[in-house]
């Protein structure tokens, strides 16, 4: 297990914790490139467009297509998850239009839905995944399973994709050898994922969540994660924040040392963090204003949006030359 990059992920869920929304924001999902190719679900796709404008998040999408299938009407609900999962990818309309013409389609959907009702994950996960329509695989296939489900239930299903594939096996915590999963390596992902749950004091699909925007941010890939103003948060949150960077950074050093920001009169707030690497003194001052400041070895001013945007474990592993 990666001990460095457990920390780190520790850090993210502290610092969403502070900010108090969930780490993936909005998805453009660009309807009318949808209703071209699926012309008879226009009135619903316009009236999720309406309601959304272009953007879906995941309560959009759980609303939509739960209130599809109380309908009776599983392609639409279907449909929602696919728009969603696909985001701006070109290819969705077209692929999704393959799975749907199969003929196992409906019935599959039908019979995991059912499953689902009964928590039977593994049952669901078989039926829709390993027997179900091709193309669908466990990335879409397990969207669909943790979209459909509305279990109560400790343990429910959870999306699986190549990014929480990846970063699990980043952590020296994979279950299996490639992003598509047998049955008892999906179950096998949902203990895992609830022994976090406990550990981080987190929901089962807030750990999920928190993966999935980890793995951007290890990889430099930040389209999903939610945008956060500095500015906007209350001075509690501001310094919690400050607090959690000047932490973080120390960890990193010999000699650590943090102090309450004295600068200018005190009125930019926040902890002075110094300490020794290799014999090179290191002082950030992370402020609650709306600049962080790396004092040495050499002068740096960074927009706390950009912190934020990075995530505060990454932003330290910039700032300071880590080598784990």
């Amino acid at each position: 297990m990666n001990d460095h990059l457990l920390k780190d992920f520790e850090c993210l869920v502290e610092e969403q914790k502070i900010i108090g929304v969930s780490p993936q924001g909005k998805e453009f999902a660009d309807f009318d490139r949808w209703i071209k190719e699926f012309p008879e679900f226009s009135n619903s796709i316009s009236q999720w467009n309406r309601r959304t404008l272009n953007f879906l998040d995941r309560a959009d999408v759980s609303e939509f297509s739960q209130h599809s299938i109380e309908m009776g009407n599983l392609p639409e609900a279907f449909l929602i998850v696919m728009i969603w999962g696909y985001s701006g990818d070109a290819r969705g309309p077209a692929r999704t239009r393959l799975i749907m013409e199969q003929p196992s389609f409906l019935n599959s959907l039908r019979i995991s839905i059912d499953f689902l009702k009964k928590n039977e994950i593994a049952q669901a996960y078989e039926c829709l995944v390993i027997s179900g329509p091709k193309h669908l695989s466990t990335s879409f296939g397990s969207k669909l399973l943790y979209f459909f489900s509305n279990s109560t239930e400790i343990l429910k299903p959870l999306i699986f994709d190549r990014r929480i594939f990846q970063v699990l096996d980043e952590l020296g915590m994979a279950v299996g050898k490639s992003p598509v999963l047998t049955s008892k390596q999906y179950m096998d992902y949902l203990e895992l994922a609830s022994k976090m749950a406990k550990r981080f004091t987190l929901s089962l699909s807030e750990v999920e969540e928190h993966l999935f925007i980890f793995s951007g941010l290890i990889t430099g890939n930040y389209a999903w994660k939610r945008k956060v103003s500095f500015e906007t948060l209350a001075d509690d949150q501001r310094n919690k924040l400050a607090l959690l960077l000047a932490n973080s950074f120390v960890t990193r050093l010999s000699n650590p040392s943090i102090l309450l920001n004295g600068n200018g009169g005190g009125q930019y707030g926040g902890y002075v963090a110094t300490g020794l690497l290799e014999g090179v003194g290191y002082e950030l001052h992370s402020t609650t204003n709306r600049n962080v400041n790396l004092i040495e070895p050499e002068m740096i001013r960074i927009e706390w949006d950009l912190v934020l945007l990075r995530g505060i474990a990454q932003t330290v592993r910039d700032l300071i030359p880590i080598r784990n």
